[in-house]
């Protein structure tokens, strides 16, 4: 199999900036690999649970693929380049939280949703980010992150994607082998309205449909109890560490 024949898996873990990175690496690719959101249409078919069984087309896409706890073991990895993307697990908790009243579940009623807010509201925050359990996410996505040989894969991460974009750009622009200047002058623009200073007028990003929606590291600081935070850090030490070794030294106090 070639080098440019091979299919490009961006795996990502879950509210992690992922709709935003992936419209700008699809732009950025655009001519060179098509885009396929596999997890999402497999989801809207009602078949997520092929993604453990099933591996995405090895040639020629680039594949959106944020289930990593469904990650197919089977999958042949070298039939496939990778961009990783995860971020801070205490952040991740929280915008799961404020997801519970915006973001839609397939084929819930209206009375179920209203039921799930309203449980979840009362719950509040704290109490909510303890019960939930990102361990599978974590595990899936670190379980194929280190099978994956370091020439095919890259990792991103949502702290630079926010804090260094122009460099994470320069950082896919080479690992995919398409200089920015090559690209038409369109798709740098709608590359540039990702950043994080122009998304409140991109009419794609997720916050102009679901509230809820943050732009930087660090949201849990803001939005947890001192206490709760520590618990977190104590229960997700090990990906945390992960992801201060994975990152750019220049954002790796974000996950202090």
């Amino acid at each position: 199999m070639t080098e440019l024949g091979r299919s490009v898996i961006f795996f990502s873990t879950p509210t992690s900036g992922n709709g935003s990175m992936f419209r700008a690496i699809s732009t950025l690719a655009e001519g060179s690999l098509e885009a396929v959101r596999w997890v999402d249409d497999l989801y809207k078919a009602g078949r997520i649970q092929d993604v453990a069984l099933l591996s995405p087309p090895p040639h020629g896409a680039l594949i959106k693929h944020n289930a990593p706890e469904r990650f197919n073991p089977a999958t042949r990895l070298s039939h496939y380049r990778f961009i990783l993307n995860a971020r801070d697990p205490r952040d991740m908790v929280c915008n799961q939280y404020h997801w519970q009243f915006s973001h839609p579940v397939l084929n819930e009623t209206p009375e179920q949703t209203a039921q799930r807010r309203a449980s979840v509201a009362q719950e509040g925050i704290d109490a909510f980010v303890l019960r939930h359990d990102n361990g599978p996410y974590l595990k899936g996505f670190v379980d194929a992150a280190r099978r994956i040989a370091p020439p095919d894969r890259i990792f991103i991460g949502y702290a630079m994607y926010c804090l260094h974009f122009e460099e994470v750009m320069a950082r896919l622009s080479d690992f995919l082998a398409i200089p920015l200047a090559s690209i038409p002058a369109r798709n740098r623009r709608r590359i540039g309205r990702e950043r994080v200073e122009n998304l409140a007028t991109n009419r794609h990003w997720v916050g102009q449909r679901w509230a809820g929606a943050d732009t930087a590291p660090g949201r849990h600081r803001h939005e947890l109890r001192p206490e709760t935070i520590a618990e977190l850090t104590r229960r997700y030490s090990g990906f945390i560490d992960f992801l201060r070794r994975m990152d750019d030294p220049r954002v790796t106090h974000t996950y202090d």
